[in-house]
């Protein structure tokens, strides 16, 4: 049986309630009982299913903080981690949004009770028309409010997106060029290591050649700029 790491299984599992609160937030008949102004007990059920995501969301950021300070000890790349960050920041999002849509469902359900109680019972008078008219009107105002900031929360939402894909670049640009530079020392190491090598020839056989010593130096010095021109050519 194949080890399934444990993040994953929990981003799923957050993943799965945020979308399903936002299902349930954006559900035409919820929408409807807004309108009745008797909702409270619903939105609370809803608002508690996505406290309990965003605990759970809490524990992962930790998890993930934690791999970010030694990739290396958790088995994963600098990539990875960066993925993972991003993944939980888009979650943050989410549940922020949600969280003002559900803060705007209530205000909403305030507005429409406010509205039904003014005009009942009928008969009032001008005064109770004009009140429950206004509630209408700001209850209308309230839901376009909503539906906007749902726009621009969702350009939002690409943004972040772009601004994540362009910082994971930027990482695995940075990590191709630490390699490269550590693959360049390695070849220096190679190159001075040759040199040292060479210039120990030259030093035990000019003390053998003794009155030669000036006609080999020569000689090797030759052979060292080859060895120099080969090694950097």
């Amino acid at each position: 049986m194949s080890h399934v790491d444990p993040y994953f299984v929990v981003e799923d599992e957050i993943r799965d309630s945020l979308d399903a609160v936002e299902k349930s937030l954006y559900d035409d008949k919820l929408e409807g009982v807004v309108r009745s102004g008797a909702t409270g007990g619903e939105l609370k059920r809803i608002q508690a299913n996505l406290e309990q995501a965003e605990m759970q969301l809490s524990e992962l950021c930790k998890a993930v903080d934690a791999s970010a300070a030694d990739p290396a000890k958790f088995s994963l790349s600098l990539a990875q981690v960066n993925d993972r960050k991003k993944q939980t920041d888009e979650f943050r999002f989410q549940a922020s949004r949600l969280h003002d849509r559900i803060s705007d469902l209530f205000e909403a359900a305030r507005l429409s009770k406010r509205a039904k109680e003014a005009a009942s019972p009928a008969g009032k008078g001008v005064v109770s028309s004009y009140m429950s008219a206004e509630a209408d009107d700001q209850l209308d105002s309230q839901q376009m409010l909503m539906r906007r900031q749902d726009e621009d929360l969702d350009d939002l939402t690409v943004a972040a997106r772009r601004v994540g894909q362009m910082g994971l670049q930027i990482g695995d640009e940075i990590e191709l060029q630490t390699q490269v530079m550590g693959e360049v020392e390695e070849e220096m190491d190679t190159t001075r290591s040759r040199l040292k090598t060479a210039q120990k020839m030259m030093n035990k056989l000019g003390k053998k050649m003794g009155k030669w010593q000036s006609v080999v130096m020569g000689g090797l010095v030759v052979l060292l700029i080859i060895l120099m021109a080969v090694a950097f050519g």
